[in-house]
């Protein structure tokens, strides 16, 4: 009686466990976001990798490799969809040569379930975007645009997709976020509020086409993200991108800084729980959430994590061979003539390193030029400001050879590390310390010239080498980013600016963990610092880039009681042998220059200015 009686309780645990296994239902999410045209693998900071790093194996991501994971996911389970939240376009010399074309090329290759439009989609306006649309075999997805003026788009893409996975009705919702209109070029589309659209097409599905299960799919931010998560009801995970927010749970695998656990979850009024994820940015990592939905299709239980595309994961052959005429039009491109300069531009260390130089005058000056194509409502440009250190300057451009032809080879001499331009906003005080750290192991011998001297645009800065290390900023002024007619003014401790600058001092490099540790925002704008420097000078030129006396070196104990000199930071140092052969050069590097009479009131007036 007693074994008959274990018998039946044992009958009874397993066909409640097969019950139980029946109606749960388990969902794996793939994801990627801003790829920003990061078709080959890249070195630890998404940039170029090198040979070396190649021979040690020590690069991450490209398509070859994100195929890899992907079908290497696909094979552990039946029920796996792979999303991206967009901005697959924009950020190296592949997009600035290939455009849409080759990434539709391995989309095809790489295919996705969904993805959601991201604003770099636009930047190339719906030229740009309009035959990608018709290429991609897979649904291109935002709920929230009115196309009704631009005919040319309707039809390409969808504001949802229902997907049956595993016998349930998956709905994924795209959106966009409504930035783009004022940051790239949509044309006419009109862009509205990404929550009340997302709601509007959620409820849809729920109602017309009995859809189980809601992914909300966007380009718009994690704070957006998180106010989807918090706002939609019928929104069961969120899927986003724009921020290139690096989540993780446990230790930070690379040299990301993680910006909360994976995923975050946003708790809404009702008590349910909504899982938000993103996957950092440039392909280096594929986001993977776990889930586990009960038989009224609430999320039950959650897990997982992005997965780090190192070297440990090959790389698909079939993707490599595809990838060699693309890279072969790429090679030839870099002999192509991109620019023209009439001048000497000095990238010499002892230039650079040690004072204003004019090619850190023209790369700075790019970058700001890129932001003002992106006004921020009452301000004419994202940020007015730049800086580059001198380090990353590796070369000069001669006006001697070639009759001053610039080419992409020549730009990548320049800057070979291949940042990214990020922005970086920082209270004033913390920007006067970002100076303070430029000279701080300055060697007036020139002896010695390390690498984290700042060139600038946008500022005008005021050294006294003679006073101690942290005190060594008399002066600081930034240009106005609200003034109708753009002025110089008193960097003022408390106020927040936007700096401009590339991804390597963004991160802290060259021991710049003022900027690391005081940074109030950091946004990643995914584009390359060389195709920054080539959009202008093919614009710019002819160059005839000069010194401007952003940069002075004076005595202020001898200036301000009424003796001594002010110098202009080209006039403090010899040149070397190698620049005196320049010829021309010399015009543009200077002697004893004539300091203008503005810049003496700068410095005059920097005598009364008190410590930020």
């Amino acid at each position: 009686m007693q074994e008959a009686w274990l018998m039946g309780l044992c009958l009874w645990a397993a066909v409640t466990a097969a019950l139980v296994e029946a109606t749960t239902f388990n969902l794996t999410i793939l994801h990627v976001n801003d790829f920003h045209a990061r078709y080959e693998e890249t070195n630890v900071f998404s940039g170029r990798c090198s040979d070396e790093d190649k021979s040690k194996n020590k690069c991450y991501g490209g398509f070859a490799r994100l195929k890899t994971a992907v079908d290497m996911e696909r094979d552990k389970s039946p029920n796996v969809l792979y999303l991206s939240a967009g901005d697959y376009f924009q950020g190296t010399i592949w997009y600035t040569v290939h455009k849409w074309r080759a990434m539709a090329h391995f989309l095809r290759l790489v295919p996705h379930d969904a993805m959601s439009l991201g604003n770099h989609e636009f930047d190339d306006g719906l030229a740009g975007v309009v035959p990608f649309l018709k290429e991609v075999p897979f649904p291109v997805l935002a709920s929230n645009l009115d196309d009704t003026l631009e005919p040319s788009i309707q039809g390409l893409y969808q504001r949802s997709t229902v997907i049956t996975v595993g016998g349930r009705k998956v709905g994924i919702v795209g959106y966009l976020t409504t930035e783009t209109m004022v940051i790239a070029n949509p044309g006419l589309i009109d862009i509205g509020d990404e929550v009340v659209a997302v709601r509007k097409e959620a409820r849809r599905l729920r109602r017309e086409e009995g859809v189980d299960i809601i992914i909300a799919l966007g380009h718009a931010g994690f704070a957006k993200d998180q106010q989807m998560a918090l706002e939609v009801e019928e929104v069961d995970v969120v899927v986003g991108g724009h921020t290139n927010t690096f989540l993780y749970s446990g230790k930070d695998p690379s040299t990301e800084e993680k910006m909360g656990e994976y995923p975050s979850v946003v708790t809404q009024r009702s008590g349910r729980q909504v899982p938000v994820v993103q996957a950092y940015a440039f392909g280096k990592y594929l986001g993977k959430l776990e889930l586990s939905f009960d038989e009224r299709g609430e999320l039950a239980s959650w897990s997982g994590n992005p997965i780090l595309l190192d070297g440990s994961i090959p790389q698909d052959e079939s993707i490599l061979k595809e990838l060699v005429p693309f890279r072969q039009q790429l090679e030839d491109k870099m002999k192509q003539q991109i620019g023209r300069t009439f001048v000497f531009l000095d990238g010499n260390r002892q230039s650079c390193r040690l004072r204003e130089c004019n090619l850190g005058n023209l790369e700075t000056d790019a970058i700001v030029h890129e932001n003002a194509k992106y006004p921020d409502d009452m301000k004419w440009a994202h940020t007015s400001l730049a800086v580059q250190n001198g380090g990353g300057i590796r070369a000069s451009v001669s006006q001697m050879e070639n009759n001053g032809s610039i080419t992409m080879e020549d730009v990548l001499a320049v800057a070979p590390f291949q940042n990214t331009i990020d922005i970086v906003e920082l209270r004033g005080r913390h920007v006067k310390e970002m100076f303070e750290h430029s000279v701080r192991k300055y060697d007036p011998t020139g002896m010695s010239a390390p690498g984290g001297f700042l060139q600038v645009s946008g500022f005008v800065v005021v050294y006294d080498i003679n006073l101690p290390p942290g005190s060594r900023v008399v002066r600081l002024q930034a240009r106005c980013l609200e003034c109708a007619v753009p002025g110089m003014m008193d960097v003022q401790a408390d106020e927040v600016y936007k700096v401009a600058m590339p991804s390597f001092l963004a991160n802290g490099g060259d021991g710049y963990s003022v900027i690391k540790e005081n940074k109030l925002n950091h946004h990643l704008t995914g584009l390359l610092d060389s195709d920054v420097y080539v959009n202008y000078l093919s614009q710019m030129s002819p160059i005839y880039q000069g010194t401007e006396n952003r940069i002075l070196f004076i005595d202020s104990s001898e200036l301000c009681a009424g003796e001594g000199n002010l110098l202009p930071s080209t006039a403090t140092y010899q040149t070397s042998t190698a620049e005196e052969a320049e010829g021309a050069a010399g015009a543009v590097r200077g002697s004893f220059a004539l300091v203008t009479a503005w810049a003496m009131v700068v410095v005059v007036a920097g005598c009364m200015w008190a410590t930020l």
